[in-house]
Parts: structure tokens; C-alpha cells; sequence
């Protein structure tokens, strides 16, 4: 079984081993890359410079494998990804639909990007799995910031603990307005038009993504709302995980993508 490198941000006893180890967080990917782009400046990034349209899949594994090795790989690993990861987004700027600057490099926009993928995997805790007490989520959120001090965030735009993060999020949530760059992309990455896989395939895990967002956003991205048999379906998986997983043996939980991306770089 893969474990963290030797000198790794994480060690095996860390939370977030223990979290993004496992498939479950996999189930808040859309949830984590919608509330993104939410924000217009985001979003301006993605349609101007991702291949989001054109190879989905490929970008979500690009993205996994990334986050797995600078937060699970040994210090050389880490640092190649971080610089290359700079080098791309240092490319990444230009003006949104209004007019409005952005660029890749902003610690602000950094920081949204990693506060929604540390919110999502306590949020998919939280519904489908439960193990995660109020000290454990304190205790995960504290080991997040480290994430963010590896992409060179300065300590001012990262909230001091987790009530303050909790606080972060409500309102940059509460303050979020999205353009129709954002919509056009929430409606892609629900329905992303893989050749030879149809769309229904997506459908399943689109009712589990609708009802993780934040209703605010999914209201104001004009996503819609569960009807009440896709809502007791959503309700229905969430109560035979919380069953499954606990007795589930480990290596029927394991996330593929933390296997492929650390075996890729050992």
C-alpha cells in the first residue's frame, strides 16, 4: 500500500492522509471546481486558459495528481510541482467579462482555490462518511495551512483557525456573484460531453454535487434544486456510506488517484 514520502508535508498519522486517502473525498470534485469558479476572476482563468471543454477528465487527474504529491511526496517532487505550477500560472491573467483584472498569481484567488478544496473534503466528511469530530476538523484545517504556506500565501490572507475559516467561507460565499463565464463552466463540468460516455453517466454524482453546494451559489449559478425522488435518492446513498464505510475494508476505500499519482512518483 502507498504511503507518504519520507519528508512529506503529511505523514501517514496526519488527518489529511487519512481524509485524501480515501475515494470518498472524490466525491466533492465538482462541488470544490464549481464553487471556484464562482468567483468571476476565476472563472475569466478557466474559459480563457483550461482545457476544461476539450479534456475534463484529463485536467481532474492533472489537478489530483498535483495536490496528492505536493502535499504526499518527498521534498524534490513537492518543490518541482510548486515551481512548475508557478511557471504555468504566471501565464494566467487578463480581464474578466466586466472588465475587472485577474491573474493566477493573486494570493487572494490562491487562497479561494485551496479554501474550497479544505471546506469540501470536511463537507463530504461530514455527509457521507462522519468521523470527523469539531476538534478533528480544527485539527484538519490546521494542517491545511501548510498547504497553503507550500504555494507561498502570505499568513494575512489565510484565516487563523477554524472558526475564523468557517467565517471566511460564509462570506465569501455570502459575496460571490457569478458571471455567465461561471455558469457557462458549472453547466460544462456537470455535463462535460466525453466521447462515447453519455451524459446520463453524470447524472448520479450531478444530484450528489447539487446538493453539496451551498444553496446561495447553486441558486445564483441557476443550477436549479433537487426534486424530492433525486433528494431522497442523494439522502438514501448517504445513509448506506455512512453504514458502508465504517466496516468497508481499507483497500476498498483507497483513492486511485493518491495510488496512481505517488506510485507515478516514487
Amino acid at each position: 500500500m502507498v504511503r507518504p514520502a519520507r519528508g512529506a508535508l503529511y505523514d501517514s498519522r496526519s488527518l489529511a492522509w487519512r481524509l485524501n486517502s480515501r475515494w470518498m473525498v472524490m466525491l466533492g470534485g465538482q462541488r470544490a471546481a464549481i464553487m471556484q469558479i464562482s468567483d468571476p476572476r476565476v472563472a475569466a482563468g478557466v474559459k480563457d486558459y483550461s482545457t476544461y471543454r476539450t479534456d475534463p477528465l484529463g485536467r481532474l487527474q492533472r489537478t489530483m495528481d498535483y495536490m496528492m504529491i505536493i502535499g504526499f511526496g518527498d521534498p524534490d517532487q513537492r518543490q518541482k510541482v510548486l515551481d512548475d505550477l508557478d511557471r504555468v500560472h504566471a501565464r494566467v491573467k487578463g480581464r474578466t467579462e466586466e472588465g475587472k483584472p485577474y491573474s493566477a498569481l493573486d494570493p487572494k484567488l490562491m487562497y479561494w482555490v485551496l479554501a474550497t478544496l479544505t471546506d469540501t473534503v470536511m463537507e463530504v466528511d461530514r455527509r457521507y462518511v462522519g468521523r470527523l469530530r469539531e476538534a478533528d476538523r480544527e485539527r484538519y484545517y490546521d494542517e491545511t495551512r501548510v498547504i497553503a504556506s507550500a504555494f507561498g500565501i502570505d499568513d494575512r490572507f489565510i484565516p487563523d483557525d477554524y472558526p475564523a475559516f468557517k467565517e471566511y467561507m460564509a462570506e465569501r460565499v455570502e459575496k460571490l456573484r457569478p458571471s455567465a463565464a461561471s455558469r457557462e463552466i458549472a453547466r460544462g463540468l456537470l455535463q462535460p460531453g466525453i466521447a462515447f460516455i453519455p451524459n446520463q453517466v453524470f447524472v448520479p454524482l450531478d444530484w450528489v454535487t447539487l446538493e453539496l453546494l451551498p444553496s446561495q451559489l447553486r441558486d445564483r449559478l441557476h443550477l436549479g434544486v433537487l426534486n424530492p425522488m433525486q433528494l431522497a435518492a442523494v439522502r438514501g446513498a448517504r445513509g448506506v456510506a455512512r453504514g458502508a464505510l465504517q466496516v468497508a475494508p481499507r483497500q476498498l476505500t483507497a483513492n486511485p488517484f493518491a495510488i496512481r499519482a505517488l506510485r507515478k512518483a516514487a
